[in-house]
């Protein structure tokens, strides 16, 4: 089955491999991109590029409505756990104020999944393996961010009725 999914942060490593394997399975990708360190060359040629940011709610609104989006694969973060210790405010402003303008923007939608690309750091410093039962204890400041935007996540996903996933 055919689905318009909408991958934020798209112009990376990651999102650009995810974007490839979708398009190959015949899925109609928008990257949302703001290119501060993702690369356009990455993006599948195939793909639709919108460069803009996911605090930018009315943007999200008009891509989600225009493309019928269904997925949401959410990659858009900035990830320096150094930086993010020295630069709180634009840590939370993106990974934690970013996420929630994404999952406003949900209302009113046809959004059915929210793939979200969390960190094992949310977790802490755990002796062994880590699996779901185990209580989130985020060390640092970066980890705090992801673990906020799980939250919201499963916040906004019973108010909005979609599935969502978080890795």
């Amino acid at each position: 089955m055919n689905m318009s999914i909408l991958i934020t942060g798209g112009a990376g490593y990651i999102g650009s491999h995810i974007a490839e394997q979708l398009i190959d399975r015949k899925h109609d990708v928008i990257i949302l991109d703001n290119l501060t360190t993702g690369y356009k060359r990455l993006i599948n040629k195939e793909a639709i590029f919108i460069k803009g940011d996911i605090n930018n709610k009315k943007l999200i609104s008009n891509i989600i409505k225009q493309y019928n989006i269904q997925t949401i694969i959410h990659l858009a973060a900035y990830l320096n756990v150094s930086e993010a210790e020295k630069k709180k405010l634009k840590y939370y402003n993106n990974n934690v104020k970013g996420t929630e303008a994404l999952l406003s923007a949900c209302k009113n939608s046809n959004i059915k999944n929210f793939i979200f690309s969390s960190s094992c750091s949310i977790y802490g410093n755990v002796k062994g393996s880590v699996n779901e039962r185990v209580k989130p204890n985020p060390q640092g400041y970066y980890a705090y961010t992801k673990f906020k935007g799980e939250e919201l996540i499963k916040k906004y996903s019973k108010k909005y009725k979609f599935k969502y996933g978080l890795l």
